[in-house]
């Protein structure tokens, strides 16, 4: 059995409540005795218990983390930089996989809450939507809570999102100004997220005065390459396709490749998301960068400033930027 808070203070001469502030890096111990009491911790390897020590401080220096797919490896990457952050100050992030649907999304906002976390994040538009939300005002109303690239506007909640709709619109320009004049757009799922990429599409497509052509599929390679492959067989005049993210982009250039069409010749493509999948792909891919270490060092940053002052708050945007290689 391990040594007990009360063992040290023995051994080091002093009071249980002297150990705990040292534990606790807590000010008001004279120098040479929390060296001390540090040393003789260090010798016994003595681990203190978080969860008791969230039961006397009604606090776990845990952050939760939701993401709705741990698949999804723009999502579970800017989770990862999150975690590391706070990492190195001394929380334990716990990540959970919390489900395509807004009930179960819902449902593991109660979770966090069970777990008396010290904030949450929310990774992914795809909890923008008023299950979530409600859950929030009913079991975290105090907790801060930080959405990455969605946003509610609830006290207690900030956010950092990439303007999309501005992304889109520049990688349309960027075509249209190449030549292209029959470009089209494939969408995925139906997130806040992929709403705002399209909004950008057809704003663009309306101010240089061309006919949007807009084609969905689902999230997958598989898909994707018959999605692409159905909407040349219908729109052979198509000459460059933006992508909602860069995975459907390198399936749907497969695709254009086995029909015998050129990229970037006869096809230009641009993904969405910067992924390194767009590095990987052949031709390597352009794509529209949405800054996803930008937007995980601000929601790290804001994390922080919550936890310290709960009356915090703040919304930033972090601006897209079109990254150019071979299939443009």
């Amino acid at each position: 059995m391990g040594l007990t808070i009360y063992d040290i203070a023995r051994e080091a001469g002093v009071s249980a409540s002297t150990v705990s502030r040292v534990i606790n890096s807590r000010p008001g111990i004279r120098k040479s005795t929390r060296e001390r009491v540090e040393r003789i911790l260090r010798e016994s390897n003595f681990s203190v218990s978080e969860a008791a020590r969230g039961l006397v401080n009604q606090t776990s220096r845990m952050i939760g983390i939701l993401v709705s797919d741990i698949r999804n490896q723009h999502h579970i990457e800017g989770a990862y930089m999150i975690e590391q952050h706070f990492m190195q100050k001394g929380f334990c992030s716990l990540i959970l996989n919390a489900g395509e649907s807004d009930e179960s999304k819902a449902s593991y906002i109660r979770i966090l809450a069970s777990r008396r976390v010290n904030a949450a994040v929310l990774v992914g538009s795809a909890f923008q939507n008023d299950s979530v939300r409600r859950a929030i005002e009913a079991y975290m109303p105090d907790t801060p809570v930080i959405f990455q690239n969605g946003e509610f506007s609830l006290p207690n909640v900030s956010s950092a999102v990439a303007d999309e709709v501005h992304g889109t619109a520049e990688a349309f320009s960027y075509l249209f100004d190449s030549g292209r004049r029959h470009i089209a757009y494939m969408n995925s799922n139906d997130t806040p997220s992929n709403r705002k990429k399209l909004d950008g599409y057809l704003k663009a497509a309306a101010e240089h005065g061309m006919e949007a052509l807009v084609a969905v599929s689902e999230d997958s390679p598989e898909r994707s390459a018959e999605a692409t492959a159905a909407l040349i067989a219908a729109h052979p005049e198509t000459d460059a396709i933006i992508y909602a993210i860069d995975l459907l982009a390198v399936s749907g250039s497969r695709a254009i490749l086995d029909m015998g069409l050129r990229i970037p010749d006869d096809i230009a493509l641009i993904g969405t998301d910067n992924s390194p999948f767009s590095m990987l792909s052949n031709p390597r891919l352009s794509t529209i960068d949405t800054k996803l270490r930008e937007l995980s060092t601000a929601c790290s940053e804001m994390l922080e400033k919550a936890i310290a002052d709960p009356q915090y708050n703040e919304h930033v945007v972090v601006t897209p930027s079109l990254v150019l290689r071979e299939t443009t």
